[in-house]
């Protein structure tokens, strides 16, 4: 695990200085209901608080409102905590310095009382969850459910008394005392060792400090120290969690030495070289910093297996295609033996019965005189199958250099795509997935994506514009495909929909300022003037333009760009015109 009890009882004094009096507005969670986003509002503006409950992955932490505004799309409000809502942050703890962080919280009711409530954030690995109780410990809400029948002892669901998670078996670093912890050095384990397996919060970095610091041999079994050795080991030990507990902080992130993100630390750790630290502000820029690294990398190692995978299955059916094709060659390239036996079965046309199913003769064209057994259809007479010998040596004599040109490009195409697997299976940082996929692409292995389609539709999307007298957007596709685009991807679905009533027209689209503004009946009818103006029937006085919601819109299975089924509409008479002020487009 990444964040540990140590890390948490760090993460604590910065929790508070983000979020402590801050009142909860929204809830949002992610699709998979692993990860929640808390939007709080205070003096100094907006915060988030992010919870993931990924089983490796599992964090808190602080995101301005320009993170959460990248992420929200992807997120969904939710009922889920709606109990919260409103509530003032009061206080921050970490409980029995365990990974569980308890976010004390009050609101008013509408009664005017005051309702106390807790979030309990549990970041335990695959066991991560996030509870919401009342101030009596009962449960109202929680993010995942645990009945009897996944554990005995303690169920977590509406209803239920909260109760923690079980008590960690090693020790508090921090309220140890100097008797007991050299009374525990009683076992045969290295130091590091030691020190993971009895303290609670301590990771393998953090243990080779105070071993190194204490000038212990790594690999000396802690049972062989002598009282000197243990004493100056205490002294370590204690001076390092003092500095903790008086917030003397030192963020780091370490690298391995490949450069990859390994782990976060709360001390300097002056044995590790300067190249493998990353210095931090603070612990929420450490494990933001950190995972985003991590998730990055995990999300590239994913992208480059799946390009790997999908280019050697490419390079699979090239080989696959460059063997059929040697096996047509080698059929083609009997072009002349179909010609001579054609050739030979029509010098002896005369002897050859019909009926016989092959004829041996002597090959004319060969110096030595061999004799030749040649293959026939007994149905057909000698000129026949002479005939159909000819018919294979003209097909064979046409498909050689078609096949040849196959050959050809499919061995260009084999090194091509063994060049990009070559590239793909060196070293990660060095590969730009991007461009090679673009290369794939480029040289036709490879479709561009839908989401790349889309963007490409958009920049080539550019519907005439035009503004009502009270500013309301008027949008008119330009051609077949642009009304498709306007229509059944780019509108609102209560945005408004004309058409010329019967008569081929462009699409028009009125835009609703907001999703519960009404547009005027000044608004419907300006409208409808622009839809009766773009179509066939432009020149007529009078014209009759249907309207209804964009959500009543159908496309026709199989229909042509353009074509619509229309539900729900209304009709309105109008002469055909443009709006006369406030044009910001038209052709």
């Amino acid at each position: 695990m990444i964040i540990n009890s140590t890390l948490i009882y760090c993460l604590i004094p910065e929790l508070r200085k983000a979020i402590q009096g801050y009142k909860i507005h929204h809830i949002y969670t992610s699709p998979d209901y692993k990860e929640l986003f808390f939007e709080m509002r205070g003096k100094s503006g907006e915060v988030t608080l992010y919870f993931s409950t990924h089983p490796v992955d599992c964090r808190i932490e602080i995101w301005g409102k320009k993170e959460i505004d990248q992420y929200k799309q992807s997120f969904q409000t939710t009922n889920l905590f709606s109990f919260a809502v409103g509530g003032y942050v009061q206080n921050i703890e970490q409980l029995d310095f365990d990974r569980v962080i308890k976010i004390s919280c009050e609101k008013t009711s509408q009664f005017g009382k005051g309702e106390k409530f807790d979030l309990i954030f549990e970041l335990t690995g695959r066991n991560s969850n996030a509870i919401l109780t009342r101030d009596d410990g009962m449960i109202i809400d929680c993010l995942r459910r645990i009945d009897i029948t996944q554990n005995r002892f303690r169920q977590i669901q509406t209803g239920e008394k909260y109760i923690l998670p079980p008590a960690p078996k090693k020790r508090n670093p921090f309220s140890i005392k100097k008797e007991e912890f050299i009374s525990l050095a009683r076992t045969v384990h290295p130091v590091t060792d030691w020190l993971r397996g009895h303290f609670i919060g301590i990771d393998w970095l953090l243990a080779q400090k105070i071993a190194i610091e204490s000038r212990f041999d790594l690999d000396k079994m802690i049972s062989h120290q002598n009282e000197d050795e243990m004493e100056h080991l205490w002294r370590t030990f204690s001076q390092t969690f003092e500095k903790l507990s008086n917030h003397h902080f030192n963020f780091q992130i370490i690298n391995n030495p490949d450069g990859k993100s390994e782990a976060i630390s709360c001390v300097e750790l002056s044995f590790l070289p300067e190249d493998r630290k990353i210095y931090c502000p603070n612990l929420n820029s450490a494990i933001k910093s950190f995972f985003t690294a991590r998730l990055g990398a995990e999300k590239t190692n994913r992208e480059l297996h799946k390009l790997s995978a999908y280019v050697n299955r490419a390079l699979e059916k090239l080989y696959q295609r460059e063997k059929k094709i040697e096996e047509d060659l080698r059929k083609s390239e009997r072009a002349e033996e179909y010609k001579r036996f054609g050739e030979l079965l029509m010098m002896n046309k005369e002897t050859i019965k019909k009926g016989l199913i092959s004829v041996e003769l002597t090959d004319l064209f060969d110096p030595q005189h061999q004799i030749l057994e040649i293959p026939l259809d007994s149905k057909l007479n000698a000129i026949s199958n002479a005939q159909s010998y000819f018919k294979k040596y003209k097909k064979a004599k046409d498909a050689l250099s078609i096949i040849k040109k196959r050959k050809e490009e499919t061995e260009h195409r084999i090194i091509q795509l063994a060049e990009i697997s070559k590239l793909l299976a060196g070293e990660v940082k060095k590969i730009n997935l991007e461009e090679q996929k673009q290369n794939l692409i480029r040289l036709g292995f490879m479709r561009p994506t839908r989401s790349k389609i889309m963007d490409k539709r958009k920049k080539e999307f550019s519907p005439r514009r035009f503004l009502t007298k009270s500013s309301w957007e008027i949008l008119v596709g330009k051609s077949d495909r642009e009304n498709d685009y306007l229509t059944f991807k780019f509108a609102n679905p209560d945005d408004l929909w004309f058409h010329a009533q019967d008569v081929p027209g462009s699409h028009v689209l009125l835009r609703r300022k907001e999703k519960k503004a009404e547009p005027s009946s000044s608004e419907i009818r300006e409208t409808a003037q622009v839809a009766a103006y773009f179509s066939k029937a432009r020149k007529e006085k009078k014209v009759s333009v249907v309207y209804t919601q964009a959500k009543h819109i159908r496309k026709p299975k199989g229909g042509k760009p353009g074509l619509a089924l229309v539900q729900r509409e209304k009709s309105i008479l109008v002469e055909p015109r443009l709006p006369a002020d406030n044009i910001s487009e038209h052709e």
